[in-house]
């Protein structure tokens, strides 16, 4: 943080008992009015501690019991979030940063409770810096405060009965609620409207209730601004008049302060109105799924953390036809059908994309009324299982700076013809299918998620950036109503080289200039050395596609020259034949002539060659060929091949049951890198 030059505004790092000699950690009972916002606009993370501290389970597991400021004490302090499928322990020291002889970022409305103060603390720890927590979706603080998965709600998709009907059944099964109203321009965000409202601002939904006005029930939700000032002043508000004709009792029982705390009512219809979007967060999806009382133990959780490597798996959009099939690949398997039906389940299969074709829509032959499409798509979802997929972007505000990709992901559905072949799905099978299921455009934000419906059947679902070579790590869940089965189906690396390449014999034109060139260059025991063997190969090859003396030295060392490291007549011919056929494979697959080839294009060369790796070896591979670069010559091709030529060959060879029980993929991984 830079230093200002007015030594009043200074900031420097007190403790607790320095700042304020009443300090405690947590004064009584933990309430959403403990949690003001500071300098510093992370009005994402304080809306979702205020929905935490209503429920004192999941509370506890972020804040341990049994921590205070009483002495003796060591002045350390330790707390728990959730990351990427794990709960992960932070610690920290108590010195927080004051400015004026106040704290300068989050502080308690009483001022001596120290408690949000250091889990602000600990939290910007994680992801590296205070100034990382500058901005972000709500749903990103309440999904690492615990461990469940978000959805996000337009708020026009339910009428206001429907929508308090739903909200209220959520507050009332644990889930984590909050909203925001949409700035209109990024100029408007954090200024108040004419009802009091913060623009682009997080607000925690932290109640629900009806109060009886005469001969009217008003419904009604409790919202907490995180500023702990601030409040709307519309209908319901603190000094709205309407108080004034509801019963004390009725004040009594929804426990009614009116105060500059943050904290205010509001009626549904006008929620609907002023709100955009509310977004929620649960341990399981059924208190995000509106209608039945569904049991946790109906719904299944499959996770997976994955990788887009430049040039090899960050694969890019489908607009991208030639990379897009490289990006990860999941295969799930869905075999049971929901045992029931939510009546106001919202469609989310049919979002579009944005980089979809255009396609004309034929006409339609006749009008349905409303209730009879509702009727349909709900005898159609009896046949179908309900799943939520979310993709989470990793360690995207590390080092000071946020910067979320792009991202998107396509779920298709494999026909059963390919269901039993392991390998990862092709170009072809992508650029001549469409996706049944998708998460609607790409989107800059840590997580994006979506419910679909799907029939039972084998699917593979594509994790992927907006564009190609792209590096970053993502996590994967998949939420199942019912059975489901998620992950890599087990892939073999295979050698089938001799056949695609090796086999076919050397052309009539080489063979007689091989036959001279090889009786000029031979030694007195009629082979070839590696540099006689450079310059016989390089005067038969074209001037783009020589080779070096260190790509024939490993061409050499995969024939069997029984020590001598000197190739006979008929190596020398069979080698020949391989460059040639290696040769043709290298121009097909250089589609733009550049004489090099990108990592997508080598794993595809790779496999014309009778060389199948899965994505993980294509990737060491390149590292060691690539050499950072992502343009690969002629010559680094041949060592790629001659490469792996030996790995496989030494693996057929082994005779260790061990070697042979962890697989050709790891024998491939440990040597790569030798």
């Amino acid at each position: 943080m830079p230093s200002d030059p007015d030594p009043s505004k200074a900031v420097t790092w007190l403790r607790p008992k320095e700042i304020s000699p009443d300090a405690v950690f947590i004064e009584g009972t933990t309430g959403t009015t403990d949690i003001c916002q500071g300098q510093l606009g992370d009005c994402w993370l304080l809306a979702a501690l205020s929905c935490l501290t209503l429920h004192p389970p999941l509370f506890a597991q972020v804040v341990p019991s049994n921590q205070s400021l009483n002495e003796p004490y060591a002045g350390i302090y330790h707390f728990r979030f959730w990351q990427y499928g794990e709960w992960v322990e932070v610690v920290v020291d108590d010195r927080l940063p004051v400015r004026g002889g106040r704290l300068l970022f989050s502080y308690s409305r009483t001022r001596h409770e120290f408690w949000s103060a250091l889990v602000e603390k600990a939290y910007a720890k994680l992801i590296g810096s205070y100034s990382s927590l500058k901005g972000g979706n709500i749903s990103e603080g309440m999904e690492d405060f615990m461990g469940g998965i978000a959805i996000t709600l337009p708020v026009s998709s339910r009428t206001p009965r429907v929508l308090w009907r739903s909200l209220s059944a959520a507050l009332s099964q644990g889930t984590l609620v909050s909203c925001f109203i949409q700035a209109p321009s990024w100029h408007e965000i954090g200024k108040v409207n004419s009802q009091g409202l913060v623009m682009g601002h997080a607000y925690a939904i932290t109640n629900s209730n009806k109060v009886q006005q005469e001969l009217e029930e008003v419904s009604l939700f409790r919202l907490r601004n995180p500023w702990g000032f601030v409040e709307y002043s519309g209908p319901w508000s603190d000094k709205c008049e309407d108080w004034k004709t509801v019963d004390s009792a009725e004040k009594k029982r929804i426990k009614l302060i009116k105060a500059e705390d943050g904290e205010f009512w509001i009626n549904v219809e006008d929620f609907s109105t002023l709100f955009d979007t509310v977004e929620l967060c649960s341990v399981n999806p059924v208190s995000l799924v509106e209608g039945h009382d569904v049991p946790s133990s109906a719904w299944t959780i499959s996770s997976h953390h994955g990788s887009w490597v430049s040039g090899c798996s960050a694969g890019g959009s489908r607009r991208y036809r030639r990379s897009f099939w490289k990006n990860p690949q999941f295969r799930l398997i869905l075999s049971e059908r929901d045992e029931d039906v939510d009546d106001d389940d919202e469609d989310d299969d049919e979002i579009g994309d944005d980089d979809d074709i255009e396609e004309e829509e034929e006409a339609g032959t006749g009008v349905e009324t409303p209730e009879r499409q509702v009727n349909q798509k709900q005898k159609v979802r009896r046949t179908q299982c309900t799943v939520l997929v979310e993709v989470l972007q990793k360690n995207r505000r590390k080092r000071n700076k946020i910067h979320f990709l792009y991202i998107a992901f396509h779920i298709y559905r494999i026909p059963p013809e390919l269901q039993d072949d392991p390998t990862p799905l092709g170009q072809s099978f992508f650029s001549s299918n469409r996706p049944v299921a998708r998460s609607g455009k790409y989107q800059a934000l840590r997580g994006i998620r979506r419910k679909v419906h799907l029939d039972p059947g084998h699917y593979v679902i594509l994790a992927s950036s907006f564009r190609p070579n792209q590096p970053g790590d993502f996590y994967l869940r998949i939420f199942a109503k019912t059975g489901n089965h998620l992950g890599d189906q087990d892939f073999t690396c295979s050698s089938d080289l001799l056949m695609a390449v090796q086999s076919k014999p050397v052309i009539q034109k080489d063979h007689n200039k091989l036959q001279k060139l090889f009786d000029q260059e031979a030694g007195a025991d009629n082979r070839l050395d590696a540099m006689e063997f450079m310059k016989l190969v390089n005067s038969v090859l074209d001037k783009d596609y020589q080779l070096p003396l260190d790509t024939c030295r490993q061409l050499i060392l995969a024939e069997a020259t029984e020590g001598r490291s000197r190739l006979t007549l008929q190596q020398t011919e069979r080698l020949l034949s391989m460059l040639r056929s290696l040769q043709s494979i290298f121009l097909q697959f250089d589609e733009d002539s550049s004489g090099t080839m990108n990592p997508f294009e080598l794993s595809l060369a790779l496999e014309a060659a009778g060389l199948k790796c899965d994505s993980e070896v294509v990737q060491v591979l390149w590292e060691r060929a690539g050499s950072g670069e992502l343009h690969l010559p002629f010559y680094r091709f041949i060592s790629c091949v001659a490469r792996l030529r030996v790995l496989f060959a030494l693996y057929e060879s082994e005779s260790s049951t061990e070697v042979k029980e962890r697989g050709i993929h790891a024998w491939l991984l440990k040597f790569l890198v030798v």
